[in-house]
C-alpha cells in the first residue's frame, strides 16, 4: 500500500514538471502532446511528445520495452528515444522525443511519387521496421506503419505512435485486440490470425504503392497484380508477394522483402550501361528540388534543420509538432510537373470548385442587389443584405475548397497555399461571426 502511494505522488510530481504546449491529438483512448520540461531555475527544456494512453485500451505497451532497452545500451537509429514511462490514475504516461520533419503524407504530396522517389525512401524504411524486429527478443510489430506515422527529417527517417504495437507471442492463435489503419493493415489483424513480423511486410507493400503512386491502396490492388499505371513492371510481382492474403506466401521478412526490392530496381541495365533510377556514376538520382537523394531538407534561413537534439534547447513555444511540417519546404528550384492523367484530376478537380463557387457567387450578388418579392432577404437593408451573403459565400467557400486541388494551385501561383483543414476552419468562422453580426443587428438593418 505505501509503496503504491510513493508509486502515485512520484507520478503526480513528474507531471508537475511538464508544461502543455499544445495538444496534437485527442481521442477517447489516447491524447498526445507537445510539452516542455520546467525546471527549478524557470529554465525549460524540450519540446518534448507525451503520450497519455487509457489503461483500459491495453495499449502502449512497446513504449517501456523500447525505453527498456535503450537505457540497456541500444541504439536505433530510426526509432525516437523514449525519455520517461510512468503511470499514473488510469494512465500509461509516455515521454519521448520530439521528431522535426515531415510525415511520409506530406513529403509524397509535396515531392509527387514516382519511382526514384520509392527507391531513396523504401530501403530506409525497411531499415527502421528491421530495428524493430530484430532489436527484441520476441520481435515488436508495429501493426500502423501508414504514412502518417513516418517521419522525414534531415538525413535520417523515423518511425512514431508505437500505440498498438505488441511483442510476437509463439503459439497464440491471434492477437488480443483489432486495431489498425484498413487501407494499410493486413487480414489477420483484423481477427485472421495473430500478427507476426510479415504483418509488417504486408503494410510495408501498401507504403510502397503509395510511394509510387499517392492512392490509398485497397486489398482488390493484390488480386490485380497491381497492373496500375504508376506502378512499374518489375515491382509489381515484390508488391504482390509483399501484401499476398496467406502470410505463407509473404516475404518471410522484412530484409527479404527490401532486397527483393533492391533486385527489381537495379533489374537489367539500360542501354548505355547506366541502370533505371541512377545517373552515370550509379548514385540513386532524386527528384524536384532535392535530387541527389536529400531525404528532407528545410527552407534557406530556417532554424528547423539546424536545431539540437530535443531535450538540449530551450523549449519553444511555437514550432511545429511532430509530425507536423517544421518548415519542411521545397527550395526555389521548381517542382516537376505533375504526370499527364494527374495534371488532368487536378484541372478537372479545381474548375469544378471554381465553376461552383462562381454559381453561388452570382445567386448571392443577384439576392443583395435584387432581391425577389418572396426571398427572405427582402426584409433587410442593402447594407446588411451584403454582409449576409459575404457570410453565405465563406461557407460555400470553406466547402468547395477541399474539392480544389491545392498542390495544383500552389505550382501555378508559385507558392504553397495554406492547408485545407486550417483555411475551411477559418472561413467557417469567419462566415458564421458574420451571420452573428447580422443576426444582432436583425432589428436595427430591417427595412
Amino acid at each position: 500500500m505505501e509503496n503504491d502511494i510513493a508509486s502515485y505522488l512520484d507520478a503526480l510530481k513528474r507531471d508537475a514538471c511538464y508544461r502543455v504546449v499544445r495538444v496534437l491529438k485527442e481521442a477517447p483512448h489516447e491524447t498526445t502532446e507537445v510539452v516542455c520540461f520546467a525546471g527549478a531555475n524557470d529554465a525549460e527544456l524540450g519540446p518534448f511528445v507525451r503520450k497519455r494512453i487509457k489503461r483500459e485500451a491495453c495499449m502502449g505497451a512497446a513504449y517501456p520495452a523500447i525505453m527498456a532497452a535503450q537505457r540497456a545500451g541500444a541504439r536505433f537509429r530510426h526509432l525516437p528515444r523514449i525519455e520517461d514511462c510512468y503511470e499514473r490514475d488510469d494512465e500509461l504516461v509516455v515521454i519521448m522525443e520530439y521528431v522535426r520533419g515531415e510525415t511520409l503524407h506530406e513529403a509524397v504530396y509535396r515531392r509527387d511519387p514516382s519511382p526514384a522517389l520509392a527507391q531513396e525512401v523504401f530501403p530506409l524504411l525497411c531499415d527502421a521496421v528491421v530495428e524493430l524486429h530484430e532489436g527484441f527478443d520476441p520481435p515488436l510489430i508495429h501493426r500502423d506503419l501508414k504514412p502518417g506515422n513516418v517521419i522525414l527529417s534531415e538525413g535520417n527517417l523515423t518511425l512514431i505512435d508505437f500505440g498498438i504495437a505488441r511483442a510476437y507471442r509463439e503459439g497464440a492463435e491471434g492477437d488480443t485486440a483489432s486495431f489498425g489503419t484498413r487501407a494499410y493493415a493486413p487480414p489477420e489483424q483484423f481477427g485472421y490470425g495473430q500478427t507476426d513480423v510479415r504483418s509488417d511486410v504486408y503494410a510495408l507493400g501498401m507504403l510502397l504503392y503509395y510511394l509510387l503512386t499517392e492512392e490509398v491502396p485497397s486489398p482488390r490492388l493484390a488480386g490485380g497484380a497491381f497492373d496500375e499505371p504508376g506502378v512499374p513492371v518489375a515491382l509489381r510481382p515484390v508488391l504482390a508477394r509483399a501484401t499476398a492474403f496467406d502470410p505463407a506466401a509473404r516475404y518471410p521478412s522484412v530484409r527479404a522483402l527490401r532486397a527483393a526490392f533492391a533486385a527489381a530496381v537495379a533489374g537489367p541495365q539500360a542501354p548505355g550501361g547506366v541502370r533505371p533510377g541512377r545517373d552515370a556514376a550509379g548514385s540513386p538520382v532524386g527528384i524536384g528540388p532535392h535530387a541527389g537523394g536529400a531525404l528532407w531538407a528545410p527552407p534557406a534561413g530556417s532554424a528547423a534543420g539546424a536545431a539540437p537534439a530535443a531535450g538540449r534547447v530551450p523549449c519553444p513555444g511555437a514550432e511545429a509538432p511532430c509530425g507536423v511540417s517544421a518548415g519542411a519546404v521545397a527550395s526555389g528550384t521548381p517542382p516537376a510537373p505533375l504526370p499527364r492523367r494527374r495534371e488532368g484530376r487536378a484541372v478537372a478537380r479545381t474548375a469544378a470548385a471554381v465553376a461552383l463557387a462562381a454559381l453561388f457567387l452570382a445567386v448571392g450578388i443577384g439576392e443583395a442587389v435584387d432581391p425577389g418579392a418572396g426571398s427572405s432577404m427582402a426584409r433587410y437593408a442593402p447594407g446588411i443584405r451584403w454582409v449576409g451573403v459575404i457570410a453565405v459565400q465563406l461557407i460555400i467557400l470553406a466547402a468547395l475548397y477541399p474539392l480544389a486541388d491545392r498542390r495544383w494551385l500552389g505550382r501555378r501561383l508559385g507558392r504553397s497555399l495554406p492547408r485545407a483543414g486550417r483555411t475551411a476552419a477559418a472561413l467557417v468562422t469567419a462566415g458564421f461571426l458574420l451571420f452573428g453580426v447580422m443576426m444582432a443587428f436583425n432589428g436595427d438593418f430591417a427595412t
